[in-house]
């Protein structure tokens, strides 16, 4: 999931920074320094850059605080929260778990625009209290921070409206899959219709905040589609478990073994399955097409299953009992298969084929 550099880590979540998020700040600081110029004339060229900069940076500050309320609350019901991204539309939680009920979804969802209206308030007020440049800045937070919390709290995935309103239709309805629909059509409307208004303001006035309005609709009408097609395959698969796709395996691999022993005992054909290798009683490594494959005779002739295996970690492991949306949604381990146990056991292995039947 990891798509941008590690900033730093904060109360236990990872805080990555995508490239695009310097087109945001450049944007940010250059209207910024316009308006400095244009109420505070007497400032120097720098010290208005330095002012707009610094208020830009505070606003993604302000997004990180946001973002941060998100994850604690889920943290704390017990969801695994992968990372936190900014990105050049602000931010987003990336949580690995689904809400178990409405009411930890609507908690999760409302903590954001909650924690952005308060700060908003505290900084509007600190704005009103202090003169000049500085007050200029805790007034514009404020503000932003207001239109922050507002705008996600617009009734259509992916906002945080969206989610609230898809806990509210979840707890009235009983049914998460209809709520998720309505919520994603909401969602699908809203950016259309953003990115609407948008065009006309380009249009009419050649503004940028028209383009700026028609990018952040279209990815709204974009992550929409994806809430859906995510929904979609979760209904498709259904409440499936990882034992339900594995292929199923007897035993494991002797580390001792020959390798040109292991090919004849297991009857391998050109594409060789992947099986776990047991070295000193314990299955240690994975062995398999990626290999085997590019040894040669002479190599599988003097080569064991545990000198060629491929060591398995913790995340090449998975219960057989492990939710299949849960084990697709987490990181893979080296080996890039992953072994499935039961009872203390190896019983079965998951590969791409596997996955790939699912999607058949």
């Amino acid at each position: 999931m990891r798509r941008g550099f590690r900033l730093v880590r904060l109360l236990g979540v990872d805080i990555l920074v995508d490239g695009s998020l310097l087109i945001l700040v450049f944007l940010l600081a250059w209207s910024l320094t316009v308006d400095f110029g244009d109420r505070y004339p007497d400032l120097t060229t720098g010290v208005r850059l330095l002012y707009a900069t610094t208020t830009s940076l505070l606003f993604l500050g302000s997004v990180l605080i946001h973002e941060l309320s998100h994850s604690v609350v889920a943290r704390r019901r017990g969801l695994d929260v992968v990372q936190i991204r900014l990105f050049i539309f602000g931010g987003v939680s990336e949580i690995r778990d689904d809400a178990r009920g409405p009411g930890e979804e609507f908690a999760v969802a409302a903590a954001g625009p909650l924690a952005s209206l308060v700060l908003g308030g505290l900084l509007a007020g600190l704005g009103l209290l202090v003169t000049g440049p500085w007050g200029r800045v805790f007034g514009l937070l404020g503000v932003a921070n207001v239109i922050l919390a507002g705008f996600n709290l617009l009734p259509g995935l992916p906002l945080d409206g969206g989610r609230v309103l898809h806990a509210a239709l979840w707890r009235w309805r009983g049914d998460s899959e209809a709520a998720t629909r309505i919520a994603v059509g909401s969602g699908r409307l809203l950016g259309l219709a953003l990115a609407g208004v948008g065009m006309v303001v380009f249009l009419t006035e050649a503004a940028l905040t028209g383009l700026w309005a028609m990018a952040v609709g279209w990815f709204m009408y974009q992550a929409a589609m994806g809430a859906k097609a995510r929904a979609d395959f979760v209904a498709r698969i259904g409440g499936a478990r990882v034992g339900d796709v594995m292929r199923p395996l007897a035993a494991a691999v002797d580390g001792g073994m020959l390798v040109v022993e292991v090919v004849a005992l297991h009857g391998f054909g050109q594409r060789l399955p992947s099986l776990p290798v047991e070295v000193d009683g314990r299955v240690r490594g994975i062995v398999g097409d990626r290999e085997i494959g590019s040894l040669s005779d002479g190599q599988r002739s003097t080569r064991t299953a545990a000198e060629v295996m491929t060591p398995i970690g913790p995340a090449d492991v998975v219960a057989a009992e492990t939710p299949l949306e849960t084990f697709l949604a987490r990181e893979g381990g080296a080996t890039r298969r992953a072994l499935v146990v039961a009872d203390g056991r190896v019983v079965g292995v998951v590969t791409a084929r596997e996955v790939a039947h699912l999607f058949g």
